[in-house]
């Protein structure tokens, strides 16, 4: 049996305001053509299908798309929620969807069944959980639960796995003593959500989803197979990849012979770390198109004075410019930034901040939506209005 794990596509997401419907249109049409090659039996794509629980419509069409050309090409599709995503649109539909192929579980009820597929060994059983919080648990089997790891062994016990047939769970939780991303760690913190790895140890395999940086454990049999696509700064360094898993046979209530794989995957565009002075970044060699790299770019400045237009300057050499910073902060002592603060006796709040809004937006000023909230701040905290 051999299938594609797949996990946190977040369809419809937007990096420092671009947005990367184009990117992971074009990744998911490399998997696709992937697909078409490799002929696998089944794809599991494990949550946080989209990046909010209101998707755009472009956003739902993409997912549209990929989905009917997975039906198209006689596979079926094994899918869950993640917490990104609303359960109630995501299942949409879902019991005609799934004559289709199509096996979606965005809503935790307490119940499984699995979706079972065959192969020259026997049956495989499909479990899907999607996103779950001890709430959940709780409210579906009437208990007072508080620990997360107690939490999922009640669910995985509530499955009554035959440990005779092999066994796959698709899951969007964190993992105690996973590495976590930028995007994952302010929702991890303290670690009150990880579950223990020992919950998942029963299944032949376990397509995780949730941190986007690639991991296994228990010689990866459970697995993160992480992002198709780079999100953020810490990401720009990872090779972002997707999984193949084919399972062999079973010998008793062993576990499986398994085969894991990893495909690299190349992005339509890059996302790249540029550190250095602002004269040595924009003297670098510029391409035919006279750019330095269209790329999507997080640049750090060394200088220790503030650039004046930096941000404007450098996007014309860097198009997909995502940020600029400092290396050195103003606490360091060594950095020269603008005086905000100069002069605040003879100016207003409105001002000021006007000031401050033009200098960190490279001149650019507020929009009249933009004047229109400032102006209701200053009326609530000061009683005046500009």
């Amino acid at each position: 049996m051999k299938f594609f794990h797949l996990s946190d596509l977040h369809i419809g997401k937007t990096v420092n305001n671009f947005s990367m419907i184009e990117e992971q249109s074009y990744i998911l049409k490399k998997i696709l053509d992937d697909i078409a090659q490799q002929r696998p039996d089944a794809v599991l794509i494990s949550g946080d299908v989209y990046d909010r629980s209101n998707p755009s419509l472009e956003a739902v069409k993409l997912l549209g798309s990929f989905l009917t050309s997975l039906a198209e090409n006689n596979l079926e599709v094994i899918l869950i929620s993640g917490n990104h995503d609303s359960s109630g649109r995501l299942s949409f539909c879902s019991e005609l969807i799934e004559k289709s192929g199509v096996h979606i579980k965005s809503i935790f009820d307490g119940k499984h069944t699995p979706v079972v597929l065959f192969d020259k060994y026997g049956k495989v059983n499909f479990y899907t959980v999607p996103y779950i919080r001890i709430t959940d648990v709780n409210n579906a089997y009437d208990t007072d639960i508080s620990d997360y790891t107690e939490a999922f062994e009640l669910v995985v016990k509530k499955m009554n796995l035959n440990k005779s047939e092999r066994n796959v769970l698709l899951s969007h939780q964190f993992v105690a003593g996973a590495a976590f991303s930028e995007s994952e760690e302010a929702a991890a913190v303290g670690g009150l959500d990880s579950i223990s790895k020992s919950v998942y140890e029963p299944f032949d395999y376990v397509a995780l989803g949730h941190i986007h940086r690639e991991q296994g454990f228990n010689s990866n049999r459970i697995r993160y197979c992480g992002t198709q696509l780079k999100y953020s700064v810490k990401e720009v360094n990872q090779n972002k990849t997707y999984t193949i898993v084919t399972l062999g046979e079973k010998n008793g209530e062993n576990l499986c012979d398994i085969d894991i794989k990893t495909v690299p995957l190349k992005p339509l565009h890059d996302m790249i770390s540029v550190e250095g002075s602002f004269e040595g970044i924009i003297s670098a060699e510029l391409d035919e198109n006279g750019i330095i790299s269209d790329d999507y770019a997080y640049i750090t400045l060394t200088d220790r004075d503030y650039i004046d237009g930096a941000a404007v300057k450098l996007r014309k050499l860097y198009p997909r410019l995502l940020s600029v910073s400092y290396a050195i902060s103003e606490q360091d002592g060594f950095f020269n930034m603008p005086d905000f603060g100069k002069g605040t006796e003879q100016r207003s709040p409105f001002e000021m901040f006007s000031d401050f809004f033009g200098t960190i937006n490279n001149g650019e000023g507020m929009n009249d939506s933009q004047m229109d909230i400032l102006n209701k701040a200053i009326s609530e905290v000061w009683g005046e209005q500009e």
